[in-house]
């Protein structure tokens, strides 16, 4: 039916992410500048200078004030070269000495700029007074603010997902609060900040999107009634697909066929074979049930950062003989209040009938979970 081992989208460290270039960053260029003195004429030079921090480099360090040289202030004059085709001579004809130019400052920031982002040397003091470099005033004075807005924001679109089970998979709540843990550790530098900031965005976006794409997926197009279920079960945010031959593993056992499956890499699909293979909506009706209870185990597992839900500790403590699997029958079972697996010669699940105390258990963990049980 479904695989036991379950993904858990994350995100990476702020820390360690190297994924944008820190010179294109003001408050990245204000920290080196309190720092090394060294690089201020390349700072200077910087497209991303902010005005007052040029203008506090004129004043505490005039000679840095300078901007790099970047060609010959008397150029003399040269014979027309003959006409050549070629790439290289084309950046030639487009000014050769200004490409180099440029290409000398930026291997000038960016191994200067990388060093001191290596530095750990605090804040530079000149003539023993320490130094203070004026904020960047398009960044507000609170470099967290831009991470806060987008908190505000994400957690409005969390609450449209109040009570839907599958919640914890699509809002990646587990991810936010590791963001929420960064921002209010000490010694928070201001391009970790900005990191931060975008990392939240990315993470707002995603959910937005996710929000928009379960608007129009919880009218039932297909028309179909494990579509029906599905879309009531999730609002939108559970997909089906009827792609299950292809998608699923197939069965090791002879005489059965693999009919439903949620796979590893994407918790929040059902996948079944077409409507046309099954013999009654019976079948119909207690697959998808079984599968929509793999989906909610994941989205429980999700809420705790051992992943270990309170799917995995009822079967921990040896209820439904130890086994996810059979859980989801029980969970379909309990339901649809049927007693048997098995319509005429047709057998669904794992064979195992829960008794009374179980689809106890399974109504408490349903409750818990938000998950939809019928009575």
């Amino acid at each position: 039916m479904s695989d036991a081992a379950y993904p858990y989208p994350g995100a990476g460290d702020p820390d360690s992410m190297a994924v944008r270039d820190p010179g294109t960053s003001p408050a990245v260029l204000a920290d080196i500048a309190a720092r090394r003195w060294d690089l201020h004429s390349a700072i200077v030079a910087h497209p991303r200078v902010y005005p007052e921090l040029r203008n506090w480099i004129a004043q505490v360090n005039p000679d840095g004030a300078q901007a790099p040289w970047i060609g010959s202030p008397t150029p003399s004059p040269a014979p027309a070269p003959a006409r050549r085709r070629g790439i290289g001579w084309w950046f030639a004809g487009c000014g050769c000495l200004a490409l180099v130019a440029l290409v000398v400052i930026g291997i000038m920031l960016l191994g200067g700029l990388g060093a001191a982002l290596s530095s750990d040397d605090g804040d530079r003091q000149r003539g023993g007074t320490q130094t203070s470099v004026p904020a960047d005033p398009g960044a507000g004075d609170d470099p967290l603010g831009a991470f806060e807005a987008e908190r505000e924001a994400y957690y409005e679109l969390v609450a449209q997902l109040d009570g839907n089970p599958a919640a914890p998979l699509v809002t990646h709540e587990d991810v936010f609060r590791r963001y929420e843990e960064r921002a209010a550790s000490e010694g928070l530098t201001s391009f970790s900040a900005e990191t931060l900031a975008q990392q939240a965005r990315e993470l707002r976006e995603q959910l937005q999107q996710s929000i928009a794409e379960a608007e129009k997926r919880r009218v039932n197009n297909s028309g179909t009634l494990t579509e029906d279920i599905v879309d009531q079960a999730g609002e939108g945010f559970i997909d089906i697909r009827w792609d299950a031959a292809s998608a699923c593993p197939s069965s090791d056992e002879e005489g059965w066929r693999t009919s439903a499956c949620v796979t590893k890499e994407d918790s929040l699909t059902v996948r079944l074979l077409p409507e046309k293979e099954f013999s009654s909506d019976w079948e119909k009706r207690m697959l998808v049930v079984h599968e929509l209870a793999h989906v909610y185990q994941r989205a429980d597992g999700t809420r705790f950062e051992d992943r270990n839900g309170h799917a995995d500790r009822l079967v921990e403590q040896g209820l439904f003989q130890g086994d996810l699997e059979k859980m989801a029958d029980c969970y379909a079972l309990t339901y649809h209040d049927e007693w048997s697996l098995s319509r005429g010669d047709v057998e669904i699940g794992y064979g195992y009938v829960c008794g009374e105390s179980e689809r106890k258990a399974i109504r408490e963990w349903a409750a818990d979970v938000d998950a939809p049980l019928p009575g």
